[in-house]
């Protein structure tokens, strides 16, 4: 018995080659093309679709790939990476975010210092640029506000810059003042110093899709996200602690760039502080990040650099998530820059007292 099951014949000639009888219909192709063409416009609804639903979103993992896209540019230097554009503006986060000609987040400043001004450089990463916060509630702008308040020994004015780049660890903000921020001749450099400052500097690598596209950022960030939650990335209290075991080559370059940091800022004849902002999930009870922060404060000490923590001032006012920028982001929100720049502020006042108590040959 012959069962017919419908596959198309097939032999070969007497020269060797394949020849099929019945070739599959010209409705195969015409159901592929139509397959693509579905395929396509399915993506560009999903693209129209987390463009809307993103374009104004409070999501931490695509506003800052937002920020990465329409704030950020390459540069070449590897100690840098990547800088702010200048004169570029973003909604994110909730609020706008503006740079102005120098790239900074922050008013136009001439790097000529006008008279009878203390001018200050604040360098930082999100924490200074202020992340979710308007940029008259940063720390640098509640900081000048308060200094001009309280009024400064011997100046009239007082300007503090922020040079705060998302994403920035020590070795980045030292440079990026070395190239940038030294031209504008502080009074003071102030270095906000946070946990992940260890890390080795990122690569800013943006393809043309993950440039453009809403949708490959979305699916990038939700697939790392189900990588953390599965456990097959470190959880990051156990990473921050990572940065700093011994022989970590980003522990190691942020040493040297604080060092880098104390010659210039000492040949400039510019005070230096570090000011040492806790990671705000777990402030009130147990810090989990005593051991390496003191590590910070030893290698601070050994180079004559004066250092403020800040956790004492930030405890004690209610659940640590009344600090943060929002529910689920633990950047310093509003209050708590307010509560980091009131720590800052006698520290100022107390040194400007003291130095104008010298004589002029001691401050030679």
């Amino acid at each position: 018995m012959i069962v017919d099951l419908g596959l198309p014949s097939i032999h070969f000639d007497c020269r060797g080659t394949l020849k099929n009888q019945d070739r599959p219909p010209a409705r195969i192709s015409t159901n592929l093309i139509v397959l693509i063409i579905a395929v396509a416009f399915f993506a560009v609804f999903l693209e129209a679709a987390v463009r809307l639903v993103f374009a104004h979103s409070l999501d931490f993992s695509m506003e800052m790939w937002k920020y990465a896209v329409e704030l950020k540019r390459p540069v070449a230097d590897p100690r840098l990476s990547f800088v702010h554009a200048p004169n570029r503006s973003a909604f994110l986060m909730g609020v706008q975010v503006s740079t102005n000609s120098h790239g900074l987040r922050d008013r136009e400043y001439s790097e000529s210092k006008p008279p009878d001004t203390y001018r200050i450089v604040m360098l930082g990463d999100s924490t200074t640029l202020g992340w979710g916060d308007p940029q008259d509630q940063t720390i640098p702008k509640i900081l000048e506000r308060e200094l001009n308040q309280s009024g400064l020994p011997g100046f009239r004015n007082c300007e503090v810059l922020n040079a705060g780049v998302g994403n920035y660890d020590t070795v980045q903000e030292v440079e990026h003042y070395r190239l940038y921020d030294r031209a504008f001749h502080p009074d003071l450099v102030i270095l906000d110093y946070f946990i992940n400052d260890a890390e080795p500097v990122p690569i800013e690598r943006h393809t043309a899709l993950l440039s453009r596209s809403y949708l490959a950022a979305f699916a990038i960030a939700r697939y790392d996200a189900l990588l953390q939650f599965a456990g097959l990335r470190p959880k990051w209290n156990e990473y921050y602690a990572g940065l700093y075991a011994d022989g970590r080559p980003g522990w190691i370059a942020a040493q040297a760039a604080l060092g880098t940091l104390a010659e210039m800022t000492t040949a400039d004849r510019a005070a230096l502080l570090v000011t040492i902002i806790p990671e705000l999930h777990q402030i009130n009870g147990s810090y989990p990040f005593n051991h390496e922060q003191q590590k910070i404060k030893d290698i601070l000490a050994a180079k004559k650099v004066p250092v403020i923590d800040l956790i004492d001032g930030l405890r004690g006012h209610g659940p640590e998530n009344t600090l943060w920028a929002t529910p689920t982001d633990p950047h310093p929100n509003a209050q708590a820059n307010a509560l980091i720049a009131a720590q800052i502020v006698p520290w100022i006042l107390e040194n400007l007292r003291a130095r104008n108590a010298l004589p002029p040959s001691a401050l030679e």
